[in-house]
């Protein structure tokens, strides 16, 4: 992981900029293109630009102080989760490193894959989170890995500065495909580059949060009842499961995919899950 990760101390200041697009025509009306370009002089000074149809924002990190200026009132998930995953591959890594070991290990045709489950539900609903990590036995490089809110397939990597880095990603679903199309050395900086004291930041930056689902279903409003299809065949008793992304109106703004024990009820749970205001 310390390989293939840029934004820890010992990286040499680099300037990144991947361009991003729909992995698949079938996407194309998606709207998930844009843009990421980050200027990273160290773990404490750095400045990253995203951009989306729907969204800018340019960030800047100076020694503890933060300065944010956003076009547009929601940060889409897709381009967050890719802006991060740029840098680092596996932001929860500790965590990570914690539950590997109750992890299930398959070895398969040179690759490493190690899956687990933690517990995510309520006493009334119980529910799991699954996460995932695979990597290349012989090298030992990140193929691919999510968990809750991070996640990616990494490819096409080479070095930089005594790093591995990825220069293909491939994110979320939709899937978004991000290729680093420049990766180089940080050059001289104007004065003032880093300023995070400069006028007209934010007021109310806009800041995902990881909330868990005992504290999301607290605020949940009251729905219509659920009226599952008729199922022939295949477990009739289980959870649908998925990650929401709640924007601050209490409204879901985006939905990854349903899980489920039996597909017969995917769509149905996922409308119903649509429906939900919190």
């Amino acid at each position: 992981m310390e390989q293939c990760t840029l934004d820890q101390p010992g990286t040499r200041p680099f300037h990144l900029k991947a361009d991003l697009a729909p992995s698949f025509a079938r996407d194309n009306a998606s709207g998930r293109t844009g843009e990421v370009e980050i200027w990273w002089a160290s773990s404490t000074q750095w400045k990253r630009e995203v951009r989306s149809p729907e969204f800018h924002q340019v960030e800047i990190m100076n020694d503890g102080k933060s300065w944010q200026k956003s076009e547009g009132d929601y940060f889409p998930e897709w381009l967050r989760e890719t802006a991060l995953e740029l840098v680092k591959p596996v932001p929860a890594l500790d965590r990570v490193l914690e539950q590997i070991p109750t992890g299930e290990v398959k070895r398969l045709m040179g690759q490493v894959s190690i899956d687990w489950t933690t517990v995510s539900g309520t006493a009334e609903v119980k529910n799991i989170s699954r996460s995932y990590i695979a990597l290349n036995e012989s090298t030992g490089q990140l193929l691919y890995a999510g968990g809750f809110g991070w996640g990616a397939e990494f490819k096409d990597y080479s070095n930089f500065h005594g790093r591995k880095v990825a220069r293909t990603l491939n994110v979320g679903s939709p899937q978004v495909t991000a290729k680093i199309t420049k990766l180089e050395g940080l050059k001289t900086t104007s004065a003032g580059f880093f300023d995070a004291t400069a006028a007209g930041s934010d007021t109310q930056p806009p800041q995902t949060v990881s909330v868990d689902e005992i504290t999301l279903r607290k605020n949940l409003l009251p729905t219509e009842p659920i009226v599952w299809p008729p199922l022939k065949d295949g477990p009739l008793n289980g959870n649908v499961t998925t990650t929401i992304v709640v924007d601050r109106e209490g409204k879901i703004r985006e939905m990854s995919p349903v899980i489920s024990e039996n597909g017969g009820v995917n769509e149905t749970g996922e409308q119903a899950v649509k429906a939900m205001h919190f």
